[in-house]
């Protein structure tokens, strides 16, 4: 459901051989776009092939998935590449103080997050809460158990697990550059163009341009989706500490070696808020871009070629 809000920017500089070839495919309920050399055209029906393998692996909104199974209760559906991804998102989860919690499932179908949106009652949110604490699985290399029908939504890592995959096929097929934009998560490595962040109150416009190279970038932004109720304005992320569906504060980035990192602290950064995720990213050496509602542009490290494209309003 989370939607970077990234674009390319600038042509391939012309020291680069080949030309570019872009294919997409639809997958895990957006798009995904694989651009390479033409010469290495070859290898994305591989990257595409992987995507569809982990979509099989994660993906909740299909009920044939492994981590759907294991929702149900079948923890045999559980491989070891999934127990040990769980792991690493339970495990980041704990140390980001539940800002991101990959057992979000009861609250957002408490807040009807993945229909038009709705309040909860007080009795409906505290059991959805319960559901989500994160003493409700045990998981080791060997088993993975649910308890209190808590369940797991890969919203906040799929998309980032899927883009370090898909890179690692290209790379094994020795295509020498490539770019990957999974709903608007950006993984890359070789020569890369610079890339926006968009402004999260208007989307169209770039707040920030910088350059992207081995690295992943991923936004997320209450812009993506919202709804209102009376005079309150709802977004589809939800602090998963305090149950409650966030109104929007801005965007966003982060950029990380790592699309599945990327993609988990991009989540738990916007849920800390400006304030606290800027001091969380500071203090453990997280390359973060915040872009606040009034548009002021926040950043916890010297990211290189960062150029701000918009004033504060």
């Amino acid at each position: 459901m989370k939607r970077a809000l990234i674009a390319a920017l600038i042509a391939l500089a012309p020291a680069i051989a080949f030309a570019n070839v872009t294919r997409a495919q639809a997958l895990m309920g957006t798009v995904c776009e694989i651009t390479v050399p033409d010469n290495a055209a070859f290898a994305i029906n591989d990257a595409f092939d992987e995507a569809r393998r982990v979509e099989l692996m994660l993906s909740t909104w299909r009920d044939d998935s492994d981590l759907s199974r294991v929702n149900r209760g079948d923890s045999a559906a559980a491989t070891t590449e999934l127990r040990a991804l769980l792991a690493t998102s339970l495990d980041w989860a704990h140390r980001t103080g539940s800002a991101f919690n990959p057992l979000v499932a009861p609250l957002i179908e408490a807040w009807q997050i993945r229909g038009s949106g709705a309040v909860p009652t007080k009795e409906a949110l505290d059991a959805a809460l319960k559901k989500s604490e994160l003493a409700n699985v045990e998981v080791s290399s060997s088993t993975l158990q649910l308890k209190n029908e808590a369940r797991f939504e890969e919203g906040a890592f799929g998309k980032g697990y899927a883009i370090d995959r898909m890179l690692g096929v290209l790379r094994q097929k020795g295509v020498l550059r490539a770019r990957i934009n999974f709903g608007g998560q950006l993984g890359s490595y070789g020569d890369q163009p610079y890339i926006t962040i968009a402004d999260p109150q208007h989307r169209d416009t770039p707040a920030v341009a910088l350059l992207l190279s081995k690295e992943s970038i991923s936004t997320t932004s209450g812009s993506e989706k919202s709804f209102k109720v009376g005079d309150r304005v709802f977004t589809h992320i939800i602090d998963p500490r305090t149950g409650e569906a966030l109104p929007p504060r801005g965007s966003v980035s982060v950029i990380d070696r790592s699309a599945l990192t990327a993609d988990i602290l991009s989540t738990a950064l916007y849920v800390m808020g400006p304030d606290a995720g800027l001091r969380w990213a500071r203090d453990h050496g997280v390359a973060a871009v915040f872009i606040t509602e009034s548009g002021k542009v926040l950043t916890s490290a010297k990211i290189p070629a960062l150029d701000i494209l918009i004033k504060e309003k």
